[in-house]
C-alpha cells in the first residue's frame, strides 16, 4: 500500500525538496504552499501523514492541525518544520499534538526516517485500536449470549419452584421424611433463582446501571423472611440464625428486592465461610443518617489482603483451604452493586473474637 504524504511549505525549494525525496522513497506526495489549498488536499485525499510548516501566507499550521485532529476517526500525524533553534515553538507543537518536528534545513534521510516511523506508529496503532475492538466484540458477544441463557433458565426453573410449592401446599405427599425433601429442594429453586438474577443485574449493571426502587418497609419482616429462606439450610447443618433490630427502627426506606438479596447473599456467605453448627447474627440499626445491616459469623474470617478485592466479580478469599473458595464469587459483586444502587456502601472487618462482619450501610433520605 502506498501512503500518501500531504508537505504544506510556502518555501518552493523546500517544498520540492521535500517533495522529491518522498516520491522517490515511494510515497504519494500532495505539495502546496497555502493553509487554503492545504484544506482542499486534505479532505480530498485523506492524508495519512502531513509534513507541516507553520507559518503560511494565509494561516498557521497549528491552526490546521487543530481542524484536522478534530475531524472523527484517528488522528494524522503531523510533522512540523520549525526554524533552528526556535525550543518554544516546536515545545508548542508537541503541546498542541504535533508527533515531531523538523529544524530546518535537515536532511533527506532525516525526513525519511522520520516520516517512516511515524507512519508505521499509525499502523501499530491502528491495528490494536481494531484489534481491541474485534476482541470487545467478541466479549459482548459471549456476554450477550451467556445472559439469554441465564434468563431462559429461569423459566422452567419457575416452573419447578411452582410446582414444588403446590405439591408441599396440597399435602399430596404425606410422609413428613419426604416432605421435607421437597422443602429443601424448593429452598434450593429459590438459592438458585437468587443467584440467576445476581448474573442478570450485574449484567445490566454493567449496561445502564443497577436502579433502586426505594420504599419504606419493615426491617423485621424483612428478616423472618430471610430466616425462612434459610430454615432447611440451618437445620441440615444445625446452624442458628439470630436477627435483631435495634429499638427504634420500625421502617427503612430501600429497595425491598436488591437488600433482600443483599442479606441473603451475605447469610450464604456466612454459612460458606463457617464450619459445622455455627450461629449467624444478622443486625440492623440506624449508624448516623444510614441504616446498617450486620452480618457476623464466626468463620476462618477474611485475610487482610482480599478485603478489597473480594467484591470483584469472581473474587474469592485467597485461602486454599477457606470455605469461601464454595461460593461463585457473583454473589459478593452484586451486594456492592446492589448498596451502590442505594448510593450505600458494603465493607468486610474482623469480627471480635475471629470471624468476619460484612457490614452494609444504605443512606437513608430526610
Amino acid at each position: 500500500m502506498t501512503h500518501r504524504v500531504l508537505v504544506v511549505e510556502d518555501d518552493i525549494d523546500i517544498q520540492g525538496y521535500c517533495k522529491t525525496v518522498l516520491e522517490a522513497a515511494g510515497f504519494s506526495v500532495d505539495a502546496c504552499g497555502t493553509a487554503a489549498k492545504a484544506r482542499s488536499l486534505f479532505n480530498a485525499n485523506r492524508s495519512d501523514l502531513v509534513v507541516l510548516d507553520i507559518g503560511l501566507p494565509d494561516g498557521n499550521g497549528l491552526d490546521l492541525m487543530r481542524e484536522w485532529h478534530a475531524y472523527p476517526g484517528p488522528k494524522v500525524p503531523v510533522i512540523f518544520l520549525t526554524a533552528r533553534g526556535d525550543l518554544k515553538t516546536r515545545l508548542e507543537c508537541f503541546q498542541q499534538g504535533g508527533q515531531d518536528y523538523l529544524p530546518k534545513p535537515f536532511a533527506s534521510e532525516e525526513l525519511l526516517a522520520r516520516v517512516k516511523v511515524h507512519l508505521q506508529v499509525k499502523k501499530s496503532h491502528e491495528e490494536l485500536v481494531k484489534r481491541n475492538y474485534e476482541l470487545e466484540l467478541v466479549a459482548r458477544a459471549r456476554q450477550d449470549m451467556a445472559d439469554m441463557i441465564v434468563h431462559d433458565l429461569k423459566t422452567p426453573l419457575t416452573a419447578i419452584k411452582g410446582t414444588l410449592e403446590l405439591i408441599h401446599s396440597r399435602g399430596l405427599i404425606s410422609q413428613e421424611s419426604y416432605s421435607c425433601l421437597v422443602e429443601n429442594a424448593g429452598t434450593a429453586a429459590d438459592f438458585m433463582l437468587l443467584m440467576l438474577n445476581d448474573i442478570l443485574d450485574l449484567a445490566q449493571t454493567r449496561q445502564t446501571g443497577l436502579k433502586a426502587e426505594l420504599v419504606t418497609l419493615d426491617p423485621a419482616a424483612l428478616l423472618r423472611k430471610i430466616e425462612t429462606l434459610f430454615s432447611g439450610r440451618l437445620r441440615l447443618t444445625g446452624s442458628s440464625l439470630v436477627l435483631r433490630v435495634a429499638p427504634g427502627v420500625a421502617s427503612i426506606r430501600a429497595d425491598q428486592n436488591l437488600l433482600y438479596r443483599i442479606l441473603a447473599n451475605l447469610v450464604a456467605n456466612a454459612q460458606k465461610a463457617s464450619s459445622g453448627a455455627s450461629v449467624i447474627e444478622v443486625d440492623c440499626a440506624f449508624a448516623g443518617t444510614a441504616a446498617r445491616f450486620t452480618v457476623s459469623d464466626r468463620g476462618r474470617g477474611v485475610p487482610d489482603a482480599d478485603k478489597k478485592n473480594i467484591f470483584e466479580k469472581f473474587a474469592t478469599s485467597g485461602r486454599k483451604d477457606a470455605a469461601l473458595e464454595t461460593g461463585t464469587g457473583i454473589g459478593l459483586s452484586f451486594c456492592r452493586a446492589a448498596a451502590a444502587a442505594h448510593k450505600g456502601s458494603i465493607w468486610v472487618e474482623d469480627r471480635p473474637g475471629g470471624g468476619s462482619r460484612f457490614i452494609v450501610d444504605l443512606p437513608q433520605s430526610a
